[in-house]
């Protein structure tokens, strides 16, 4: 269908950031249409792992030496703040997603990685203390049927959800709403005029008082603004075949969802039903699309569970998530337009909740202050922006945010 052409509010992208939004907005009385380039659910919002947590990725210690011991504490907070505002949503709206809440093991990839963890954690203010316990290598069988690891910790509030299925929860909610959704509708640029903006499309023109810019890892070009801030990173999933309920229980004995401390590291979790094996990572831009993305992420899999050797991959998909020069998301107000993205792998959560403060923002609502607000979105370098490699893409982003760039 065309979209109308005029609204109050128009969301550029129908992921988890605009929908979020856009719930806000037209509860709030205010037309709204949200627009997407592509098929609805194209985009990461339904390729993703669907691991959910309260990773920021910068630790409390690494925030405190840019910022200082209060902001940092304010920062990791917004964290907890988030996913318990995405559980309370999913079952506050009756969401069908198969939230799960068992928890997460995170894998030490050396001794080193499990002292440095277990320093980090018991060192945590109370404000932000996670519940977690340790498990050395010894004791590691009983959450992971893995020997590459030396020991990892368990934190238990973690937990994940089917992403395909969260996202049409949330559209859902956004059409009974009253919102208009056109898919297959790219915004190819958006022009001040009058007292708001003129969006051109590919389905035509469109006014709106206000605009919502959703599109984290696929913001195109024509944002300028907004895509020399980010570097899209292709994050890449592989399905085993069907496999036996005794492998199952084996491989991953109390079902969590599990990640490991490498810098390029790997996720991997059970199918919502059981029955397989969902192994994902961060492969290199030109193999994301490609056969050799799923020849290496199998490599991986079997690194991990040497047992799986042989076994058939049914399915792959990957989607784009958006990294920051300091690895934090960022939302506001550019130009009048406003802005949320830069989830940096942590995306299933942080969208979800800096979407609904996004949209709380454009009506000028209290709740949607956070503390996020005043830091500046700096530019990604050149230099980043235009490597090919995942690896060389990654560290220098670390190396940037380590010299406050």
């Amino acid at each position: 269908s065309d979209p109308p052409r005029k609204v109050d509010v128009a969301v550029v992208g129908s992921g988890y950031t605009g929908l979020n939004a856009a719930l806000q907005i037209v509860r709030a009385g205010r037309s709204t249409l949200v627009l997407e380039a592509d098929k609805l659910g194209y985009g990461c919002s339904s390729r993703n792992g669907g691991q959910i947590g309260t990773s920021l990725k910068l630790s409390y210690q690494q925030l405190t030496k840019k910022y200082g011991s209060d902001t940092a504490i304010k920062i990791q907070r917004e964290g907890h703040r988030a996913l318990a505002f995405l559980k309370d949503l999913i079952i506050s709206e009756g969401i069908d997603c198969n939230l799960e809440q068992n928890g997460r093991f995170v894998a030490c990839h050396n001794k080193k990685a499990f002292d440095n963890l277990a320093k980090e954690y018991a060192q945590l203010p109370g404000e932000i203390r996670v519940d977690h316990h340790m498990v050395p290598a010894a004791e590691q069988s009983g959450e992971l049927a893995s020997d590459l690891f030396s020991g990892g910790c368990v934190i238990t509030a973690h937990g994940a959800v089917h992403p395909a299925k969260y996202h049409q929860g949330l559209l859902d909610l956004v059409l009974a709403a009253g919102a208009r959704v056109v898919d297959q509708c790219e915004v190819l640029s958006i022009e001040r005029s009058g007292n708001g903006f003129k969006l051109q499309t590919r389905k035509g023109d469109v006014e709106a008082r206000d605009v919502v810019l959703a599109t984290n890892g696929y913001t195109g070009k024509q944002f300028s603004w907004q895509a020399g801030r980010v570097v899209p990173i292709g994050s890449f999933q592989i399905a085993t075949e069907t496999l036996p309920p005794a492998t199952i229980a084996e491989l991953i004995p109390k079902e969590r969802v599990v990640s490991d401390t490498r810098l390029i590291g790997n996720y991997f979790r059970l199918s919502p039903d059981r029955t397989r094996v969902i192994f994902g990572g961060r492969v290199t831009f030109t193999e994301a699309t490609s056969q050799s993305g799923i020849e290496t992420l199998y490599r991986q899999m079997i690194e991990v569970f040497p047992q799986l050797k042989g076994v058939r991959v049914d399915n792959s998909w990957v989607g784009y998530v958006a990294y920051t020069i300091d690895i934090k998301p960022h939302l506001g107000q550019h130009d009048g337009i406003y802005y949320c993205m830069g989830y940096c792998g942590s995306g299933v959560t942080l969208s979800s909740y800096f979407g609904t403060r996004l949209g709380q923002k454009l009506l000028g609502l209290s709740e949607g202050k956070t503390e996020l607000d005043n830091i500046a979105f700096r530019r990604v370098p050149i230099i980043v922006k235009n490597k090919l490699s995942l690896t060389i893409a990654t560290k220098l982003l670390r190396v940037a945010e380590q010299l406050n760039y």
